[in-house]
């Protein structure tokens, strides 16, 4: 039976049956291995991607699926402007957090680092890996959020160039704009999204074997 492995944040972490993680998994014939992570950052993807690919450990089919630039790396915890504490965690974490954005922090940097990142990613590692069939995504198109394009464009693999966060906010009943983050919805959104999704992302696979 072949693997697939999802690699990303909260839009790829969903495991409920409606999941299009789980649905499109189930239309490949093949069993999930790994998952997205709520709230973190490319770093942790690339750190877990790298990691099983040194052990020879990646799944048959590795979807990636690339979050925003502005947040930032930690190994277990989620850190980014506006972090909520957490209990029992050292205080110390979130006010060296504040202090960063207050004092530190740079849009400017986190976007051409980001670019720069994903564009090496794709280049030096992806390119070399030849027995794995790779599908990178957007979970946030860069800069979407902001009206803008970076207009990055990467070519390992299947590049599906369209973002579950602009996903989930088209084929809508009503046609709306707001985006379903409350509780109920799976992978932010709604059980018809996310069919429609694992429906566009098992096609383009198919196509392209």
């Amino acid at each position: 039976m072949k693997t697939i492995g999802y690699f990303g944040d909260s839009f790829c972490a969903g495991r409920e049956p409606e999941s299009w993680c789980v649905l499109l998994a189930d239309r490949l014939g093949a069993r999930i291995t790994h998952w997205g992570e709520p709230g973190k950052s490319i770093w942790t993807t690339f750190f877990k991607f790298n990691h099983l690919n040194r052990k020879s450990l990646l799944p048959d089919i590795c979807v990636l699926c690339y979050t925003e630039p502005y947040r930032l790396y930690h190994p277990s915890l989620t850190l980014s402007a506006n972090t909520e504490p957490l209990p029992g965690v050292d205080t110390n974490v979130y006010r060296a957090l504040e202090q960063y954005w207050i004092h530190l922090h740079s849009y400017e940097k986190d976007e051409l680092a980001y670019e720069y990142a994903l564009k090496w990613f794709d280049h030096d590692i992806l390119q070399n890996i030849r027995d794995r069939t790779i599908v990178q995504m957007w979970s946030f198109r860069p800069f979407e959020t902001a009206g803008k394009d970076a207009g990055i464009k990467l070519k390992s693999g299947i590049f599906i160039d369209e973002s579950l966060y602009a996903s989930s906010l088209n084929n809508t009943p009503s046609g709306g704009a707001v985006m379903p983050w409350g509780i109920g919805t799976i992978n932010h959104m709604t059980a018809e999204q996310n069919k429609i999704w694992a429906d566009k992302v098992y096609t383009i696979i198919k196509n392209n074997e």
